[in-house]
């Protein structure tokens, strides 16, 4: 259900009171979090419907792929049943980007660890339990904040088959890695 936006910034403000910040601290980040979420909300909170879940955590679920086990929390899951397909969202804070093709170094690897984030998440969505049978079709960065010309901008992924097998055998070799101690 939807609820007023005055409702969602009190929610923000107590989840903020629990991470005992200084007083400065706390009007700071509230003051900043008000003004991010309601203009956000302004622009976005019509995209919200009762199909999709919030907050989905794997961490009770036993996801494998290959060898490697597999866990995480998922800000958007947007699920249609009738053709057994989901997209994925996830919230970004911070500078937004219009587009996947960086122009910094740091951006570009920014971006980069973003898309590695959306295969992630695919393979965690179609080798859980609960999501047998359901396709990601797609993968979504959304800023939250907005960009300099006060857009709010959204990449979106298109998951390609040679990407996301390149992706699994890394998946697969860091785990090794990991189970080795190395």
């Amino acid at each position: 259900k939807k609820r007023p936006v005055e409702d969602l910034l009190a929610d923000f403000d107590h989840e903020l009171e629990r991470h005992h910040l200084s007083s400065e601290e706390f009007e700071y980040f509230s003051g900043r979090g008000a003004d991010v979420l309601s203009a956000f909300f302004a622009a976005r909170y019509d995209t919200f419907t009762p199909t999709q879940q919030v907050e989905r955590s794997f961490g009770s679920e036993t996801v494998t792929l290959g060898e490697a086990r597999l866990t995480g929390a998922l800000d958007l899951i947007d699920i249609d049943e009738t053709t057994k397909t989901i997209v994925v969202t996830d919230y970004k804070t911070g500078k937004a980007t219009k587009s996947w093709q960086g122009r910094t170094p740091y951006e570009k690897l920014k971006l980069h660890h973003y898309r590695q984030q959306l295969l992630f998440y695919k393979l965690l969505v179609e080798n859980s339990r609960q999501f047998a049978g359901y396709t990601v079709t797609k993968g979504i960065i959304e800023f939250v904040e907005p960009a300099s010309d006060g857009s709010f901008c959204r990449l979106e992924l298109e998951y390609d088959k040679n990407e996301l097998e390149e992706f699994s055998k890394l998946i697969g070799a860091v785990w090794a890695r990991i189970q080795a101690l190395h």
